[in-house]
């Protein structure tokens, strides 16, 4: 069975997570990452996007004012006098600083604001409103990601819980596990210094 002609469920689903092959397929036009993407926006800036709200195509029609083309042949004029231009509007998630954490609203699922300088550092929001600095690492010969959750954002300044995950990312790195260092208060005495 070709899958082009009768696709299965799994060939789909797959077809789904790739990426959309015109600007005419609808995650072009309802998810705001893939509405960037088929513009020709890089990776980079279009995993910023809020996916949750769909982008916004406004129109608008631009004419040229009055006397623009004075003394020229109409015959010689290359430029419509009315164009309409399609703009695509779509929300990008803002960069993480002590303002952001402090006006970042509830949504109906948890989601995280990263730091854009230090993309393993976030500020995790859940439903209920609560607030929490988290880094993740990858502990030196293992490939498994990890998360590391450094305390509340009520709790800690944001500077200290920069320091922190600079610190366990570090210890990280040398092949130590953080965590351990996180529970026994080590993490913190280090990043008060």
């Amino acid at each position: 069975m070709k899958p082009r002609n009768n696709p299965t469920d799994k060939q789909l689903a797959k077809r789904m997570r790739g990426t959309p092959t015109s600007r005419t397929d609808a995650r072009a036009r309802n998810d705001a990452y893939w509405a960037l993407r088929a513009q020709g926006y890089s990776h980079g800036l279009a995993k910023r996007t809020l996916r949750d709200e769909q982008p916004r195509v406004t129109r608008e029609t631009i004419e040229h004012p009055k006397g623009v083309f004075e003394g020229i042949d109409p015959d010689e004029i290359l430029v419509p006098n009315r164009v309409t231009l399609n703009t695509l509007e779509v929300t990008i998630r803002p960069d993480l600083s002590e303002d952001t954490f402090k006006k970042a609203p509830p949504r109906d699922t948890e989601y995280t604001i990263w730091l854009d300088g230090m993309s393993s550092f976030g500020l995790r929001i859940r439903p209920s409103g609560a607030k929490s600095y988290i880094v993740m690492f990858r502990i030196r010969g293992n490939r498994k990601p990890y998360r590391l959750t450094l305390g509340k954002a009520t709790s800690i300044p944001f500077e200290t819980a920069q320091r922190m995950a600079r610190i366990a990312r570090m210890e990280a790195l040398a092949g130590n596990d953080p965590r351990g260092m996180h529970k026994s208060g080590d993490l913190l005495k280090r990043a008060k210094i």
